[in-house]
């Protein structure tokens, strides 16, 4: 039986960055709020921004509590059985997993490294498979919304991006093979692919792992001509995916026509990809 209380989402990858972001946009839309992320202080941190008078974490009188965090290694299925189960011992429902958490990269395939690879899969795909399949038998009984965070290397490939395009495909077709499965047990599954996503450190992750390679290849997106978007734009997106129950947003929407035509002509793909990512001084490619 569901619990009559407010809707319950847990947002991975929500102790900094867009994870963060989408999980206060919740919080302002009503919902209860599980951020779980590796780093116990970043957590604390984390809560501390979400909840700066200390009210959203604590049960009192008629108050309930709607903010919780958790540490967790997403890669490792049992621990995340007991997030999934530790979620519902306190909040009693599960209405709404956002797989936000992942990581990017920078570098060429002819230098890809196994291990590279093996890890960029792990964090972006394996993270999520795990956490929606502990997830099932909770969101099915709220006829809840797995969203899942891409990217605009979920649509296409890019230069410079090591095996960041790789694993953000297998992402995209487990996806809407999650969609295509689960659509009988009443649960929405969306992909959420934005492209570069405004942040401070921008520029600067990726110095030691892209010599030789162009300057503009450490910009967000491996230096693709795309104005960097708002985290609270992406944010929005999620929460009218999971409100509408969308199955497939790209940000910005422009882009989805040049997709279009892209897969429809692999050779006009080919030169607009070319003429998004290449330097100035290279447009002509």
């Amino acid at each position: 039986m569901v619990s009559d209380r407010p809707p319950v989402a847990l947002v991975t990858g929500g102790s900094a960055g867009l994870g963060f972001v989408i999980a206060r946009k919740l919080l302002d839309a009503g919902y209860c709020v599980v951020i779980v992320g590796r780093d116990s202080g970043r957590l604390d941190d984390a809560v501390g921004r979400l909840d700066p008078e200390g009210v959203l974490g604590t049960r009192s009188g008629k108050a309930e509590q709607s903010l919780a965090c958790f540490s967790c290694d997403l890669t490792d299925a049992t621990a995340v059985e007991h997030l999934v189960a530790d979620t519902l011992k306190i909040f009693e429902r599960l209405d709404v997993l956002v797989n936000c958490v992942g990581a990017s990269d920078r570098g060429l395939i002819e230098t890809l490294e196994v291990e590279r690879a093996e890890f960029l899969f792990r964090q972006n795909v394996i993270t999520a498979l795990l956490c929606s399949q502990k997830s099932l038998d909770a969101l099915e009984a709220t006829g809840g919304v797995i969203v899942n965070i891409g990217s605009l290397a979920s649509k296409v490939g890019a230069r410079y991006i090591g095996a960041y395009a790789i694993a953000k495909h297998a992402l995209a077709g487990m996806t809407q093979q999650l969609r295509l499965e689960l659509k009988p047990r009443g649960i929405h599954v969306c992909l959420v692919s934005p492209g570069p996503i405004r942040r401070e450190d921008a520029g600067q992750r990726y110095q030691k792992s892209i010599d030789g390679l162009p300057s503009q290849a450490a910009r967000p997106g491996g230096g693709t001509r795309v104005k960097g978007l708002p985290p609270e734009r992406v944010a929005d997106a999620v929460l009218s995916a999971i409100q509408h129950r969308r199955a497939d947003m790209v940000l910005p929407r422009y882009l989805r026509l040049l997709i279009m035509l892209g897969h429809a002509s692999p050779r006009l793909g080919d030169w607009l990809l070319l003429k998004f990512t290449s330097p100035k001084e290279d447009s002509s490619a």
